[in-house]
């Protein structure tokens, strides 16, 4: 036995507690600095307004600073250059060296490493441990015992009741602008995918029916089911179709009275992580409320549990492909499709989409000279749009085919090559669109989204009454869905015929392309020769998420008094064509979109804008450091 101090920190809790018996003295060490009011140590170099705000026991490294009406309580440890801003409190806690804690920011019980960025009115709670490098965003919260490991991001307003080990980022929102997406294991493991259903399912009544598909790859078949198992716990059937397309699940949910469906596959902007994507009848995107309600639930984790007699099962719908087959055809004009016998190209970018197509395009009497259709080999990464099109336009031309068409890995969005095999731009596809459906004598509505070119209200002359909407796929669809509407596009390749589904769908695309088609002689080349040459730019600026806010309010003020939409962003007309401004939903960026008469034009008008946004972001992160 001896008289000396031991403890085990081989803990966090034991850690802390270690630092804490050193204020109390129960511990010989050599503190560095000037020790006043016998508890409390300043160190060299100290930045203090007034000693009086600090409560031993503490110690406040070399170089910190505490600003005015900060506070230090006891049992604080600060390492080495900490800053403290106005109005930030830290009390029993240890902040490793360089942390920065904002303006009225509160940690509480917790335990910090190095070079912490902790905004201004975050909280972070008892119990908490935050790793090296770690930025917890404005108005954030990190909830007691929580664990979050190095060089994590938590965003703007977020509330973080679960640790963040493996995801890199914790964020106020469970979805983006495509859905829910995340890597597979790491942001997106099952036990998320678990309780993400759960809130789904508590988002709905009880008894509610739900539609689930997914694409081939053993990740999104794990993932589906761990929706299911969240489903089922809180008293929801499903029907799964296991293996096919998104459209024939939102085609079921519609046809069916099913009160929503999901789909599990390839994102589209990272073929290595993994998507889920809502809809809702009759098959429009989750609305912005309901998704709202489902975040509310899986961030609070007020979820429903249901008795065991009341626990959902799971269907196995039997000929849902040919329900959809049957209904499409019925929503053709299958005589004049057959009556010009096309012949084309189908790149099914090895989609599920390959299980259904056939079943339309053979009584239509079409040819198809196919390639990449559905592939079982789960290990078969997601093909690139960019290699499927450059392989389709080979075939066309080696095929002399009236066109080629392309999918994308769900069958939802459709992208073009003419006879002559060359790509026709996503921008292009969709006045291509707008042109046939007029020449074809069309009357009605048409949908599409803000930021599309003013080359719209061109193609469509006074034919077709044109419709704009936010751009975002739930507002499109939305504006799909209601009456009158006979058409509805976006840049990206997605198309929607609400007539027979108010939805992304390449292979209704399709089947109404060659409708439109079979009453005009021209070939397609033809055809996209005479649309107008595109003069629209998008450019993006790095925006803090802090400012951008900031920066819509700067502008909205600024032009007041002008001629401007606000439908979605900011969308300003002059003389020489306009500009949108719109803060991206997912990223710290600020899109900028222009149109002019000519390129040149909207160069002019994009560097303008991208002059006032940026002199704007500048100025305030100056006097945010100031």
């Amino acid at each position: 036995m001896c008289d000396g101090y031991w403890q085990d920190i081989g803990n966090l809790d034991q850690y802390r507690q270690a630092n804490f018996d050193a204020l109390d003295e129960k511990v010989r060490l050599n503190v560095t600095g000037l020790k006043i009011r016998g508890d409390v140590w300043i160190g060299e170099g100290v930045e203090i307004d007034d000693v009086e705000g600090v409560e031993g026991p503490a110690f406040i490294g070399n170089y910190s600073t505490v600003s005015p009406e900060s506070s230090v309580g006891p049992y604080s440890v600060l390492g080495p250059a900490t800053t403290l801003r106005e109005r930030a409190r830290v009390s029993r806690s240890v902040v490793d060296a360089s942390c920065y804690i904002g303006r009225s920011a509160v940690v509480e019980g917790a335990i910090l490493g190095r070079n912490c960025d902790v905004r201004p009115h975050a909280r972070v709670h008892e119990g908490v441990a935050i790793g090296d490098q770690v930025t917890l965003g404005d108005q954030s919260a990190v909830f007691p015992g929580v664990r979050i490991y190095p060089y994590k991001e938590v965003e703007y307003g977020a509330q973080i009741h679960e640790s963040l080990i493996w995801e890199s980022r914790g964020t106020t929102r469970v979805f983006s602008q495509d859905g829910v997406v995340g890597l597979i294991n790491v942001d997106l493991t099952p036990e998320v995918a678990l309780r993400f259903g759960a809130a789904l399912g508590t988002s709905l009544k009880r008894g509610a029916r739900v539609v689930a598909s997914r694409e081939s790859a053993p990740a999104y078949r794990t993932i589906k089911r761990a929706l299911i198992s969240g489903l089922n716990s809180t008293g929801v059937q499903v029907a799964d179709l296991r293996t096919l397309p998104a459209p024939v699940g939102k085609h079921l949910m519609k046809t069916q009275g099913y009160d929503a469906s999901f789909h599990v596959g390839a994102s589209t902007t990272d073929p290595e992580a993994v998507q889920i994507r809502l809809f809702e009848r009759p098959g429009v995107a989750l609305s912005t409320a309901m998704q709202k309600e489902i975040e509310k639930h899986f961030t609070g984790q007020g979820l429903r549990r249901v008795p065991f007699v009341a626990v959902g099962s799971i269907q196995y719908p039997a000929r849902a492909r040919e329900s959809y087959a049957n209904d499409l055809i019925a929503d053709l004009d299958v005589e004049r499709i057959r009556g010009r016998a096309f012949r084309i190209v189908v790149d099914y970018g090895y989609s599920a989409g390959s299980f259904v197509l056939p079943l339309v395009l053979g009584p239509l009497g079409v040819e198809a000279i196919t390639a990449h259709a559905f592939e079982s080999d789960a290990s078969a990464a997601p093909a690139r749009i960019g290699e499927t099109i450059d392989q389709a336009r080979r075939l066309v031309t080696a095929v002399e085919a009236t066109l080629g068409a392309v999918f994308d890995r769900s069958a939802e969005r459709l992208f073009l090559v003419d006879e002559r095999g060359r790509e026709i731009r996503p921008d292009q596809a969709l006045l291509l669109f707008l042109q046939l459906i007029g020449m074809n004598g069309r009357s009605g509505k048409v949908a599409v989204p803000i930021t599309a070119t003013s080359q719209v209200e061109e193609v469509v002359g006074d034919r077709l009454e044109v419709v704009r909407t936010p751009a975002s796929l739930a507002g499109l669809t939305a504006a799909a869905a209601s009456d009158g509407v006979v058409f509805a596009g976006a840049p990206g390749g997605g198309f929607v015929f609400p007539g027979f589904l108010p939805a992304y769908d390449a292979i209704a695309s399709l089947c109404k392309l060659l409708e439109l088609l079979a009453t005009v002689e021209q070939p397609l080349s033809s055809l996209v020769s005479q649309l107008p040459r595109p003069t629209l730019i998008h450019r993006q600026v790095q925006c803090p998420w802090a400012l951008k806010g900031t920066v819509m309010r700067v502008l909205n003020e600024r032009y007041a008094d002008g001629d401007v939409d606000v439908t979605d962003g900011i969308k300003i007309f002059d003389d020489r064509g306009w500009v949108q401004v719109l803060p991206d939903a997912d990223e710290p960026v600020i899109h900028l979109y222009a149109e002019g008469d000519t390129t040149e034009s909207s160069e002019d008008l994009e560097s303008e804008l991208r002059t006032l946004v940026t002199d704007v972001i500048e100025r305030e992160e100056i006097g945010a450091r100031s």
